[in-house]
């Protein structure tokens, strides 16, 4: 189990997922930096954010086990799991 809510997490690579509707095709990247990390779904979120059936997200990786930290979708806006 990773740290409580609001902790930052100690992650040895940082994914971002960008799915343009449920179950279909990801565009994926991934980074050891978690701020460059952030950057890049920052930067899919102004460029791909506004599109119906867009879901981005970014996750934290350590010991092999995923956690997510944020996911961004038109409805739903920015949700922020935990900070990175």
């Amino acid at each position: 189990m990773g740290p409580a809510p609001g902790q930052p997490v100690e992650a040895e690579e940082f994914h971002v997922a960008v799915t343009f509707r449920k179950d279909g095709p990801a565009v994926t990247g991934t980074w050891t930096d978690g701020a460059v990390a952030l950057e890049k779904f920052l930067g899919f979120v102004g460029s791909h954010g506004s599109m119906a059936g867009v879901t981005i997200t970014l996750w934290a990786e350590a010991g092999g086990v995923r956690e997510p930290l944020r996911t961004w979708t038109k409805d739903g806006g920015l949700v922020i799991h935990r900070e990175a």
